[in-house]
């Protein structure tokens, strides 16, 4: 199988890199004996089934927060490539302590390549030197590629594989985060609170953010997971995406920084 080199993912697990900016501190658990540090993740039953903000959420990567849809990026280095997730490989040390398994996509369009978010220059900064962040909420600028179950396949040479139940596409995604056509907003529609009447139709294009395109590591992926009713030290690693092309032809996705991390979490 050949590798797409045109598409690269890095890691950023969750736990593994704290950012002092996180509006939650995760709680860590070390076994007797070792310097392993495994998330603290305790099953609150009437909240199992979902999947929520924080590292609550059973998210393998860098979770949701309030100002970012976080998660580890991919970088689409030809914007003409269109390549299709079709498959992941993991390795799991124990598969019985998790249940159903997802995967999503989604781009933020305030983000950066290192898993963190930008800030935006205002009126602010400039009268009283305040630098303000996008908006309080998650995912303000986000726009979901896709998302779907993980159905396990198989295990050989102790890689579990798993099939995308919906394929995500990679490809004819949208650069701008507003569905509206922000060139005909007139220019007297600034301020959405004093504008007149009809500025109104064009909600969106006041808080619209824009890239040009995804080469720089706004597609994030996420993998969520469902713990089953059991107590015991999970470790998660991602091996590979398997991509595939209009011709069916299938590719490996380049690993990038941090590919010998992995998740660790303390299910009790």
């Amino acid at each position: 199988m050949k590798n797409a080199g045109d598409v690269k993912i890095d890691f950023y697990y969750e736990g593994d890199y704290t950012s002092p900016l996180a509006w939650q501190t995760p709680e860590f658990y070390t076994p007797d004996g070792s310097t392993e540090k495994f998330l603290s993740l305790s099953k609150v039953k009437d909240r199992k089934n979902q999947y929520d903000y924080g590292p609550e959420s059973f998210s393998v990567f860098t979770s949701q927060g309030s100002h970012s849809y976080q998660g580890t990026p991919v970088y689409l280095l030809n914007s003409n490539s269109k390549y299709t997730v079709s498959y992941i490989g993991l390795k799991v040390s124990e598969r019985d302590l998790i249940g159903e398994l997802k995967v999503e996509f989604g781009i933020d369009y305030s983000a950066d390549d290192l898993g963190t978010t930008q800030q935006k220059t205002s009126v602010f900064t400039s009268i009283f030197g305040i630098q303000t962040a996008y908006a309080c909420g998650p995912g303000i600028h986000l726009r979901r590629v896709g998302n779907s179950n993980l159905v396990f396949l198989e295990e050989t040479n102790g890689i579990a594989w798993y099939r995308l139940e919906k394929p995500i596409a990679l490809y004819n995604l949208r650069l701008q985060y507003s569905d509206q056509d922000c060139s005909t907003m007139p220019v007297y529609c600034k301020d959405q609170v004093d504008d007149p009447e009809e500025c109104s139709q064009y909600y969106s294009c006041y808080y619209n953010a824009a890239i040009t395109g995804l080469e720089k590591g706004n597609l994030r992926m996420h993998i969520f997971y469902r713990p089953n009713d059991k107590e015991g030290l999970l470790r998660l690693q991602v091996v590979n995406l398997i991509l595939s092309d209009p011709a069916g032809v299938h590719y490996r996705a380049i690993m990038g920084k941090n590919f010998d991390h992995y998740y660790r979490a303390y299910l009790h």
